[in-house]
C-alpha cells in the first residue's frame, strides 16, 4: 500500500521527511521481524537501545520509520529517507496501521473482547467451548494459549503485539473462523496493540490490585481497562454490545465511567440492578448449580433458569453466567448453551482438582496471584465446608511487590494453615519475597511455614493434608515451567502433587 493512502486513512500520522509515494506491505516494532519494505514503528524504550533499534533497522534496510513526536531528535534518525511522527502513543498509531495493512480483518470476524485481573481467561475459555458446542467456528485468544478450532499455538502474551494479532486474525478469518474469544489486558489495551480493532463485544468483569508495576496507580489502571468501551464505541460492527459486571470491585465506577463519557453502544449491566444475575447458589465437589436470571430494560418481567454446570466454585458460577449473558447477546441457540454447560472443559491452571487416588481429599491447582484472586479461591473451598483447608503460595519476582503482605493476610484469615514458597522469584532473591509476603502475617501467628523450594513444599503440604481436607496451590495453575534467576525449568503444580499422592499412599 503507497503511504499515502496509509497517511489519508489515519489522520493522526504525519509525514516528516521523504516521500509519500513509497509503498509499504507491513509494519513492525520487533526488529527482527523486519524486511526493507515494511514501516518500523520506534518501541519505547531508553535512548540507547532506541538508537540500537534504529541501527538494526538501518542494517535491514528499512526505508520508513514511525515515531512518536518527542523522539524526533534522537541520533540516527535522519538517515532514514522516510519518517512518520505522531502525537498520540506511538502504540496506537501502530495498531491502526497494522489493522490496515492486514486488511481489517476484525471486521469480518465478532470479536468478543473481555477484560479485568480476574476472570479473563476463564471466560474466553468457556465461552469458545460454547461456541464450539453448538457448532460455531471458534477460536480463543489468551493467556493460557491461542487456540484455533482444534489446533492449540502457544501464547505469548495475554494480548499479543498488534502486528501479530492482526495476522493472526487475518489467518483465522482465512481459516473460516466466525468468532474470536479474546483476552484484554491493560498492558495491551493502553500500550494500543488492539487499537483499531473492531469488536462486537466488550465484557469487564472486576478491577483488584495489580500491575502497579506498570500501571503508575490504579486510576491508571482503571483507565486502561475503560479503554475496551472506547474501543467498542468505534467499533462498525452491526449488533455490538457491551456486558459490565456492576457487584465486582470498580464495577459502579466502570458504569459511572461509561455514563460520563456518554457512549452510544447498548451496555448491559450483570448484576443485581442490572437485566442479568444469578441466585440460589449451591456448591459440592461434584458440581454448581444456581438460578439465572434476565429480564429486558424497564420491564419488570424477570425469567428465571436453573443451571447445573461441571465448574466448581463460587467464581465458576459468576463465570459460567456472565458467559450465559454474552451467549444470550450474540444470538446462541439458548436451550443448548444451557445443557453444553452442565459439562465445559475444566479451565487449564483455574480451580484444577487433582484428587487423591481413593478421593478422600483432594488439592485445586489455581493461577491466583493476586490478592482478590487468591481469595476467591479460597472462599470457594471453604464454602465447599472442608475440614482441613491448606493454602500454598508465593509471589512472582520482579513484579508488584505491593500486594505480597496482603496476600499473607488472605492465607491466615481463610486457611488452617499456610505455607510459604518460590513461584517465579526470577532474580530477585526467594527468600527475600517470602519474608516480605511473611510481613503480612498477624504478629505471633504460628499457623505456618516457609520452605524456598517449591517442590519440597509441595511434598510437606501433601504430607500434611487431612482426610476429607482440601490442600490449594496457588499462583503458576497453568504454568508449566519456573525460573529461578534467567533459568527457565519444567516444573507443573498438579503433576508435583499426583507424585505427592502416589508416595503418599505407598
Amino acid at each position: 500500500m503507497k503511504l499515502s493512502e496509509i497517511i489519508k486513512r489515519i489522520p493522526e500520522i504525519k509525514l516528516i521527511q521523504g516521500d509519500n509515494s513509497i509503498e509499504v506491505d507491513y509494519i513492525w516494532a520487533d526488529s527482527r521481524k523486519l524486511k526493507h519494505s515494511d514501516i518500523f514503528v520506534l518501541p519505547d524504550d531508553t535512548i540507547e537501545r532506541q538508537e540500537s533499534f534504529l541501527v538494526m533497522a538501518q542494517e535491514i534496510g528499512v526505508k520508513v520509520v514511525l515515531v512518536s513526536k518527542r523522539h524526533l531528535k534522537l541520533k540516527g534518525l535522519e538517515s532514514f529517507p522516510v519518517i512518520l511522527e505522531t502525537e498520540d502513543a506511538v502504540g496506537e498509531a501502530h495498531g491502526k496501521i497494522a489493522c490496515l495493512l492486514a486488511g481489517n480483518p476484525a471486521k469480518k470476524l465478532k470479536i468478543v473482547a473481555i477484560t479485568g485481573t480476574n476472570g479473563k481467561t476463564s471466560l474466553t475459555f468457556i465461552l469458545f467451548h460454547l461456541a464450539r458446542k453448538v457448532g460455531k467456528n471458534a477460536a480463543l485468544i489468551g493467556t493460557v494459549q491461542i487456540q484455533i478450532m482444534d489446533r492449540i499455538l502457544e501464547s505469548g502474551y495475554t494480548t499479543p503485539d498488534a502486528s501479530s494479532l492482526n495476522l493472526l486474525l487475518k489467518q483465522m478469518l482465512e481459516e473460516g473462523i466466525e468468532y474470536v474469544f479474546m483476552e484484554m489486558s491493560s498492558h495491551g489495551l493502553k500500550l494500543g496493540r488492539v487499537a483499531g480493532l473492531e469488536i462486537t463485544c466488550a465484557g469487564f468483569t472486576n478491577l483488584t490490585q495489580d500491575h502497579l508495576d506498570f500501571h503508575s496507580n490504579m486510576d491508571d489502571y482503571f483507565e486502561s481497562k475503560f479503554k475496551i468501551f472506547q474501543l467498542l464505541e468505534q467499533s462498525s460492527v452491526k449488533n455490538k454490545f457491551g456486558l459490565v459486571a456492576g457487584d465486582v470491585p470498580f464495577g459502579t465506577e466502570m458504569i459511572q465511567r461509561i455514563e460520563k463519557a456518554k457512549l452510544k453502544s447498548p451496555i448491559f449491566v450483570f448484576g443485581k440492578a442490572g437485566e442479568f444475575n444469578f441466585s440460589n447458589t449451591k456448591l459440592s465437589l461434584l458440581q454448581s448449580e444456581y438460578r439465572f436470571h434476565k429480564k429486558a430494560k424497564n420491564l419488570p418481567f424477570v425469567e428465571v433458569r436453573s443451571i447445573k454446570t461441571n465448574l466448581l466454585g463460587n467464581f465458576n458460577v459468576f463465570n459460567t453466567s456472565f458467559a450465559l449473558a454474552i451467549a444470550y447477546e450474540l444470538g446462541f441457540p439458548w436451550e443448548e448453551v444451557i445443557s453444553c454447560l452442565e459439562n465445559i472443559p475444566t479451565v487449564p491452571g483455574r480451580f484444577h482438582v487433582v484428587p487423591y487416588p481413593d478421593k478422600s481429599r483432594i488439592a485445586v491447582v489455581d493461577y491466583a496471584h493476586t490478592p482478590d484472586a487468591l481469595e476467591n479461591i479460597l472462599k470457594s473451598c471453604v464454602e465447599i465446608a472442608p475440614k482441613q483447608l491448606i493454602c500454598l503460595f508465593g509471589c512472582g519476582g520482579d513484579r508488584d511487590r505491593t500486594k505480597r503482605p496482603l496476600m499473607a493476610k488472605i492465607a491466615e484469615k481463610l486457611s488452617d494453615f499456610v505455607i510459604l514458597t518460590s513461584d517465579n522469584p526470577r532474580t530477585e532473591n526467594p527468600e527475600s519475597i517470602l519474608d516480605e509476603i511473611e510481613a503480612g502475617f498477624s504478629r505471633g501467628f504460628k499457623r505456618y511455614e516457609k520452605i524456598t523450594d517449591r517442590r519440597v513444599a509441595i511434598q510437606r503440604a501433601v504430607a500434611l493434608l487431612e482426610r476429607d481436607g482440601i490442600l490449594v496451590v496457588a499462583g503458576k495453575g497453568h504454568e508449566t515451567y519456573q525460573i529461578i534467576g534467567k533459568e527457565k525449568t519444567k516444573f507443573v503444580d498438579f503433576e508435583e502433587i499426583e507424585n505427592g499422592f502416589q508416595n503418599l499412599g505407598l
